[in-house]
């Protein structure tokens, strides 16, 4: 087990290729669909904004490919994104708690938030759906009795986390794209993170061949908790605002931007190249959207289609790769 065998290395290549081939596709037939739109959206302002609203959504997909290819899932990501920022805010501005104080809080608020949940399923062995489901509703629930509506006119030095530019380019993308290499690096080349693989290929062999399955799982868990609440905290601190609700509905969207790059269900398979890129895809899809004027309700519909279809798309493969 001193390496990811080739198979899965070469089928990452190939579906990373593939959403880069599908976003291209998608860009230029909007050029030929919508050419007055297209003046909107193909401008560098447009750009900027796309990247900037992806660091919320790629920091949870980082997180959530992680645990897909461990062969489980979090529906309580966007939850605990809520209510960490909403935490964080409130420490800062009615507890009086100085920034790095309040960050460093609610970051390990994130953390008791998912290990809560790795000790639930990996020890009390409560299927992940339920459990998540349940979490969910009470971190959304958290988030809006300590935030209401939302906190707004955070401190000034606490929003210059988020709204800071190097090189003409806000700080949270840095952070998406620092995050990103090194979850790069550690599910491609550190034998710890590499054990994610087989859990998820065969959780039974992997357990019987040495591995401490449980233990790996309550730590993806607790590291997927604070990923999210980084999450909230970046995006907080980007709006200089904590709303209660923003994490409402992202874990979808971080399990479709997965799987489109190249997760599965199953486990066993996934890169964190491929989850940034179905991030990607997932935000220009809504960008044109956007700029159509398509209504929200409309936006949700397709963004369901899209997981739909990269779910039942999966399946096929899954089936092709056992029964060809």
């Amino acid at each position: 087990m001193n390496q990811v065998s080739s198979a899965p290395r070469r089928f990452a290549l190939s579906r990373e290729l593939g959403i880069c081939l599908l976003l291209l596709l998608t860009i230029v037939l909007y050029r030929v669909l919508f050419p007055v739109t297209w003046q909107q959206f193909a401008t560098l302002a447009n750009f900027a904004a796309v990247t900037r609203n992806l660091a919320f959504e790629g920091v949870l997909a980082l997180g959530m490919m992680m645990l897909l290819v461990s062969g489980t899932f979090d529906l309580s990501v966007g939850a605990t994104a809520s209510m960490v920022g909403v935490v964080t805010g409130w420490l800062m501005k009615h507890a009086g708690w100085p920034v790095p104080a309040a960050v460093a809080a609610g970051l390990a608020l994130g953390a008791v938030a998912g290990l809560v949940n790795g000790i639930v399923i990996a020890r009390v062995r409560v299927n992940a759906l339920i459990t998540t489901l349940g979490t969910m509703g009470i971190y959304s629930g958290a988030a809006l009795l300590v935030g209401g509506p939302g906190i707004t006119f955070l401190p000034p030095s606490f929003a210059r986390l988020g709204q800071a530019q190097f090189l003409g380019v806000q700080t949270p993308v840095w952070l998406l794209l620092g995050l990103g290499i090194a979850a790069h690096y550690a599910l491609a080349h550190t034998r710890f993170f590499r054990q994610y693989y087989y859990v998820g290929s065969n959780a039974k062999a992997a357990r019987l061949s040495g591995l401490r399955v449980e233990r790996l799982q309550v730590i993806a868990f607790t590291l997927v908790g604070a990923l999210a609440g980084l999450a909230g905290i970046v995006y907080a601190a980007r709006v200089a605002t904590a709303s209660s609700t923003i994490g409402a509905g992202k874990e979808l969207g971080a399990i479709t931007a997965c799987i489109l790059g190249g997760a599965s269900l199953q486990g066993g398979r996934g890169t964190a190249w491929g989850a940034l890129l179905g991030v990607l895809f997932v935000a220009v899809m809504q960008n044109m959207l956007l700029l159509k004027q398509v209504r929200p309700e409309w936006q949700d519909i397709i963004l369901g289609l899209v997981l739909v279809f990269a779910v039942a798309f999966d399946s096929l493969l899954n089936r092709k790769q056992f029964h060809p």
